[in-house]
């Protein structure tokens, strides 16, 4: 029989994390969460909440954590909140997530380390977290949410040699951060990457291959479902993500100026700089670029488009490509992102090399006259993300803290 492990869980923002602890609570491993601001579901903080206006509870609906008792959730919430007021008064810094980051590594106490028996924190907030395990004995596990900085810096380099007037939006990080990063991946028993792309950057850059396990990330198919939809002889398309050069709009701007827009429409979805808005809204006025949605709103809004477009030329992941799979939405994706490890070529999406402009435009292209097979692999889609559940990602993750344990 497996001895009872006790794992500590500390990331000080959202992302993913909430889907980890609820694996490991399910599979009573969940020792505390360590997070930044976050409302535990009938807490009384989430009485408060449920009293805010509707507008107000959008924006951050992404802080209620359900499926976890509150006991074993403990806010770190003072870095947080003046994190956040940083932002909203000065615009996003490395030094503001810095100074976030450091300070919520030394609120949580000894004691609650001594307590546990694996820790697992996050990449950028983690280097602190580390020393303090390593001296108590307790084994640490990295989850590195993005592919190798050092392999950013390069990728950077050929965006800003093929699209030069995307330079402004490459902001590349300063070398003590990179170097943190580093020494993180360095001092850790363990490091888990979400798709093999990270794991390869990781690897190129001498992170030894034995101690970096992949582990996909999941999907809720009940959060994300697909709609009956009306046929219409136009085929939308959607791309979910930062609005940025990273995420390869420069070049789905390029290929999509050779779409034929009478029978195709493009949609933007995410944050999006006032600079960039301009740029894209005034070359490419066809373009919807529609912004930050709120979660919740996103869920409802994704199923109503045909195809996800993701042309991103570095990512850790991509969540959002199982989570339009889970959709019936068939996708458009590069090597750079999950796309090798979740989507099967010709059956429920296209991988095209990073980068390449012409093998995107001839994915679009595909999609626009080859109508009778959209639905088909919209259902393929479906299936594959069903299979991708995040269950399935926590068996895979108490197998990799078992082993941890052990060694």
């Amino acid at each position: 029989m497996n001895r009872s492990i006790k794992v500590l869980v500390a990331h000080p923002g959202t992302q993913y994390s909430h889907q980890l602890v609820k694996q490991l609570e399910q599979k009573g491993l969940l020792y505390k969460f360590y997070t930044g601001f976050a409302i535990a579901e009938k807490s009384y903080l989430h009485k408060l909440f449920s009293l805010l206006p509707r507008s107000v509870q959008k924006k951050i609906s992404n802080r209620i954590i359900t499926g976890i008792p509150a006991g074993k959730i403990r806010p770190v919430m003072l870095p947080e909140l003046k994190a956040l007021y940083k932002l909203y008064k000065e615009g996003n810094s490395e030094t503001i997530f810095y100074e976030r980051n450091k300070k919520f590594q030394e609120a949580i106490p000894d004691k609650a380390l001594k307590e546990c028996d694996v820790v697992i924190g996050f990449d950028t907030s983690s280097w602190i977290l580390e020393e303090r395990c390593k001296a108590l004995g307790k084994k640490f596990i990295l989850d590195v949410s993005i592919a190798h900085p050092l392999s950013k810096r390069k990728v950077y380099a050929q965006i800003a040699a093929a699209y030069p007037e995307w330079k402004f939006a490459l902001k590349d990080k300063a070398d003590h951060l990179v170097a943190i990063e580093q020494k993180e991946m360095e001092n850790a028993d363990a490091i888990a990457v979400a798709s093999s792309f990270s794991r390869q950057t990781l690897i190129d850059n001498h992170v030894p291959a034995a101690k970096i396990f992949v582990n996909a990330y999941g999907v809720n198919a009940t959060d994300f479902s697909p709609v009956e939809k009306k046929n219409d002889s136009t085929i939308k398309f959607v791309f979910v993500g930062l609005v940025d050069a990273r995420k390869g709009i420069p070049l789905l701007l390029e290929a999509w100026k050779k779409i034929d827009q009478s029978v195709a429409t493009l949609t933007l979805i995410g944050p999006v700089e006032p600079a960039i808005r301009e740029l894209i809204q005034t070359r490419y006025p066809g373009i919807l670029v529609k912004g930050k949605v709120p979660f919740a709103e996103l869920k409802s809004l994704l199923p109503q488009y045909d195809v996800l477009v993701f042309p991103s030329y570095f990512e850790g992941f991509g969540l959002v490509v199982p989570e339009a799979m889970a959709c019936g939405l068939p996708v458009i994706t590069t090597d750079a992102t999950c796309g090798s490890d979740v989507v099967d070529e010709g059956i429920n999406g296209r991988v095209i090399p990073a980068g390449n402009a012409d093998r995107l435009y001839d994915a679009l292209q595909a999609f626009i006259y080859n109508r009778s097979g959209l639905q088909q692999m919209g259902r393929n889609a479906r299936q594959k993300a069903v299979q991708n559940s995040w269950e399935a990602y926590g068996e895979r993750w108490e197998n990799v803290i078992r082993q941890t344990a052990a060694s």
